[in-house]
């Protein structure tokens, strides 16, 4: 029995020793849920252990001597749901995206993405649900107020005026005359802002911000203002093909009355009193009881339609997104509308192991409407804002049965529909943009990339005068106007990661990028067409001549050429310690040959703080981040040309000659910025998020328009001189109030502050006045306003009164000096905001979900030049004017700031109006239908209604029709809207 015994023991003892000699060594194989591709570089780590290792090039490990005692492996990787398993001597793992982090994961240079975690840079993300089904023409709009420091500005509401589309700003101005806005990058290829009109927002899976110089430093060139990162929609492998349908329908108005003009009853009285009228006249007008309201008549409710439809998904060696959609927004005055059809079809393919290709191909068609609602000349009453201002409300534009006349009977005008109709004023654009990509992985955690980039558009624009016109005799007009542009980018890039010892995490990137861009267009103009049915460009019997100056250059073809060469380093320590260096050197065909080449560098540092022993316990602190930065970008957004002197063609006694057009510069170079760059992130309970920035972005060697004499035969010449700073600080906060399974209820601010100096100007001068722009730079000071400033009014005699400039308070009646300038003077009152920001609030319970966002702007000024047509009845006689004119001086004592009548207005500062805004962008309500009553069609996977409003309500002091136009000046510009929209999306 005892050597049964021992027999048995030494068995049971050979069987463990067996088992144990087996697990000694693991290997195993870790691919990606969402592609069924391998993980290149996940962790493997036997738990509580120091033995590990990484995936190679095939998500393939190896572990030898695992000890005895150890039963776990952990498997993690960024982006993705760590896992554990058993030990086993052949192991398999699929890694599934971690829905928390899932959209946090951007890129934000070239190379592979990041979980945003691990980025040292200042960056801001913004995901689709932010900015898909936004019914607005530039999806730019739907970014408004939800990135601390960027600014975006909507300067018009016709959606078929592409000149004015949204225009942004991040972190202030930092050139005077150069370009100020930012570098847009799709899906890695630099574009035209314009291109983001012609592109459908559910296309969009996310918008991220690149603010400091350790995230933009590595595009160098056009960069320093920043950079926005467009990334579309892709598919996933081994995914069934998801469609999903959506629409919507809404309706535009004014976003806010135009202005206060007189009724009949008081604009009647008025010019009685004051003799502009007679007495028959007023009895007449007054017995009508008419009183047009020429808001109602020049403006209207119009209908926007919205369509999408998309199919996204993947094989095992492929993954797909298509989509296709349409959208109709009628403008809110005759004659203005915007038609877009939109392609898209995103594809990559993974040929074998160590190769992957793709394409990201998009097409564009749009048709544009514009109207003559506009401020054209001294045609006021064409319509639109100075047409509802201006015009008299006793003049009736309707006949008996209620149809508008062809000519409105007092006023000696045409009706603006009827004008419309017979100049219309239409164009196309057809506009392609995609980039298809090789992608090869020789040897492990080595990729190589070649892109190559592509955006171009044909433009083709036409304006007629029919022979209808009331204006022609019989004897039409065709203007054809054609523009074709294109840019092409190829990029090369190799990124090497690499660890060392499991803790240290290196990437290493090289690439070269070429761009080139070409333009060219023509414009053609004939007369003589005599029929409305034969009005093109071919139906006139003579050519006439064109005035190119109307098109302000928009006709010469041009072109011009980047060469860069850049390279990165980024270095990470056991996710607490981050290091990044980058380095760029661009080469641009805009400047001189002495200086068409730049470096630019950067360099930031993240500190984990929270990943320390001494953080690591403490339970209400999630997260805790130190960063910082600085670096140097380049801005070449001037002319292309204007490093060299140029010849143009001019008539001279009717004869054609050569002149000097341009003077040139051949020692023009890069304009410079360089930003340093503190931030502190933090989130607490996992419930709070908030971050707080400082940055100070320095600008040298500016591009600027230096004045010469004239003498020379030039007012101003390109030069690289001058330089200005901007110092802000930028604060995020966001709290979850309520967080259940069922319910969520959060709120989320931003808040940016920006000072921005003038620190030298060119000469030695301290200031440079423009008084045709009513703007001065001074040197210690902001762009701010020029112009004479108001005193207000003499309650002795009801004149208007100004300060002497250079005096102590001193104050003149001068109208004659004010009127030639001479009491101009810099107001300190700035055209750009220094305080701007944002908040939502979100909740959602079950399938009910209800978000409103709004956008705030402080300390915005504007001139209202509106007011200078309504509130000058010296200059206006007989024209409607404001309410606010009835509170004009009448008598000594008086106190008021509306002079007495017959004094004439000036551009001075009374003109000058605080823009500042408050308003609700968009208030959303939907609701998702639980997914159980959706299961029993066993079709529809998710169904969801939505109902929104956009522009909801406006706070200003401003008294004009919209705050928002980025301009320093208003002048009969065409207004935003407030539109209301309801639709629907179903996947199947």
């Amino acid at each position: 029995m005892k050597r049964k015994l021992m027999l048995l023991m030494t068995c049971l003892m050979i069987g463990i020793g067996l088992v144990n000699a087996q697990i000694s060594k693991v290997t195993g194989n870790v691919t990606s849920e969402e592609d069924g591709l391998p993980v290149v570089g996940a962790s493997v780590l036997v738990k509580g252990t120091t033995v590990g290792t990484v995936t190679d090039i095939d998500g393939n490990f190896t572990l030898t001597n695992v000890p005895s005692s150890a039963g776990t492996l952990v498997i993690s990787f960024i982006g993705m749901q760590s896992q554990e398993v058993k030990i086993k001597p052949i192991v398999k793992v699929v890694l599934k995206s971690d829905a928390e982090v899932l959209d946090e994961v951007v890129v934000v240079g070239y190379g592979s993405a990041k979980k945003v975690g691990t980025v040292v840079g200042s960056i801001a993300n913004v995901t689709s649900e932010k900015i898909a089904s936004r019914p607005v023409v530039n999806v730019m709009d739907a970014l408004q107020g939800q990135v601390a420091g960027l600014q975006v500005f909507t300067s018009s509401g016709d959606p078929g005026d592409k000149s004015m589309a949204a225009s942004s700003y991040l972190r202030g101005i930092g050139s005077l005359t150069a370009g100020n806005a930012p570098l847009y990058v799709l899906d890695g290829s630099p574009v035209s802002s314009e291109i983001m009109s012609m592109m459908n927002p559910n296309d969009f899976a996310s918008v991220t911000v690149l603010k400091d110089a350790s995230a933009t430093s590595i595009y160098g060139s056009r960069a320093a203002n920043g950079v926005i990162y467009i990334t579309t929609k892709r598919g996933k492998m081994n995914e069934k093909a998801v469609v999903t349908v959506s629409g919507n329908y809404g309706v535009s108005m004014l976003a806010k009355d135009v202005a206060t003009p007189m009724s009949s009853s008081q604009l009647l009285g008025y010019q009685l009193k004051h003799g502009i009228i007679t007495q028959e006249t007023y009895d007449k007008y007054m017995a009508s009881g008419v009183n047009t309201n020429w808001q109602d008549y020049f403006f209207k409710n119009a209908p926007t339609y919205q369509g999408n439809l998309s199919v996204q998904g993947g094989g095992d060696k492929s993954l797909y997104y298509l989509s296709a959609s349409y959208m109709n927004q009628e403008g809110i005055v005759y004659g203005s509308g915007y038609e877009r059809y939109t392609l898209r079809a995103n594809l990559e393919t993974k040929v074998n192991d160590w190769l992957r290709i793709g394409a990201n191909i998009a097409g564009a068609y749009d048709m544009t409407e514009t109207s003559l609602y506009t401020y054209q000349g001294s045609n006021y009453t064409a319509g639109g804002i100075l047409g509802t201002l201006l015009n008299q409300p006793y003049f009736n534009p309707y006949d008996e049965n209620g149809n508008r006349l062809e000519k409105i009977p007092g006023l000696n005008s045409y009706d603006p529909n009827y004008l419309t109709d017979k100049s219309p004023n239409k164009g196309n654009q057809a506009q392609f943009n995609g980039n298809a990509f090789i992608q090869l992985t020789p040897i492990k955690g080595l990729t190589l990339r070649s892109q190559l980039g592509i955006e171009a558009y044909d433009y083709r624009k036409t304006s007629k005068k029919l022979s209808s016109h009331p204006s022609v005799d019989g004897i039409g007009t065709t203007t054809e106007l054609f523009q074709r542009n294109s840019q092409f980018t190829i990029t090369n890039t190799a990124e090497y990661k690499f660890d060392v010892n499991y803790d240290h995490h290196i990437t290493l990137l090289a690439g070269q990028e070429g761009i080139k861009s070409n333009f060219s267009g023509f414009v053609s103009k004939t007369t003589g067409q005599n029929d409305d049915r034969l009005s093109g460009i071919w139906s006139g019997t003579s050519a006439l001549l064109v005035n190119l100056d109307d098109y302000s250059g928009s006709m010469n073809p041009y072109s011009y050429a980047y060469l860069s060469f850049f390279g990165r380093a980024e270095y990470a320590y056991k996710e607490k310690y981050y290091a990044d260096f980058s380095v760029r050197n661009d080469a641009s065909s805009r400047f001189g040959a002495d200086n068409r080449a730049a470096t630019f560098f950067s360099g930031g540092l993240m500190w984990n703080i929270k990943e320390e022993d001494f953080l690591k316990d403490v339970d209400f602190l999630t997260s805790l981040k130190l960063k910082g930065s600085v670096g140097s970008t380049g801005n070449s957004e001037i002319g292309n040309y204007d490093h060299l002197g140029l010849v143009g063609t001019r008539n001279y006694n009717t004869q054609g000659g050569w002149y000097i057009s341009a003077p040139g510069n051949e020692q023009l170079g890069w304009e410079t910025q360089i930003l340093t760059n503190i931030g502190i992130e933090a989130s607490f309970y996992d419930r709070i998020r908030t971050e707080i920035t400082w940055y100070n972005r320095k600008t040298k060697d500016m591009l600027m328009e230096v004045p010469v004499p004239y003498t020379s035969g030039f007012s101003t010449i390109m030069q690289n001189i001058g330089s200005m700073k901007n110092t802000g600080v930028e604060l995020s906060l966001g709290v979850d109030i309520i967080k259940t399974k069922d319910m969520l209820l959060q709120f989320n601010m931003n808040y940016a502050y920006n000072k921005n100096e003038i620190t030298e100007l060119f000469y030695g001068y301290e200031e440079w006045p423009m008084p045709s722009y009513s703007l001065t730079y001074k040197v210690g000071e902001p762009l701010q306003f020029y112009m004479p400033v108001f005193a207000g009014v003499d309650p002795a005699d009801g004149k208007q009164m100004w300060y002497v400039p250079g005096t102590d308070g001193e104050t003149t009646k001068d109208v004659d000096l004010a009127n030639s300038g001479a009491l101009n003077q810099a107001t300190g009152v700035t055209q750009y905001a220094p305080h701007t920001g944002g908040f939502n609030l979100n909740f959602s319970w079950k399938g009910l979900s209800i978000g409103a966002d709004f956008a705030w702007v402080l300390g915005k000024h504007m001139v209202n030049n509106d007011r200078y047509f309504s509130e000058n009845p010296a200059n206006f006689a007989g024209k409607n004017q404001s309410t606010e004119v009835l509170n004009e001086w009448e008598n000594p004592g008086d106190v008021t700031n509306m002079p007495k009548f017959g004094e004439i207005m000036i551009f001075d500062t009374h003109l000058l109006e605080n823009a500042s805004f408050l308003r609700l962008k968009n208030l959303a309500v939907g609701y998702q239908f639980p997914k159980n009553w959706l299961e029993k069609t066993k079709i529809i996977k998710n169904f969801k209604i939505t109902a929104a409003a956009r522009n909801l309500f406006t706070i200003t002091k401003y008294k004009g029709a919209d705050p928002e136009i980025d301009s320093n000046l208003t002048f009969g510009a065409f207004p935003n809207t407030k539109q209301f929209t309801i639709g629907a999306e179903i996947t199947f």
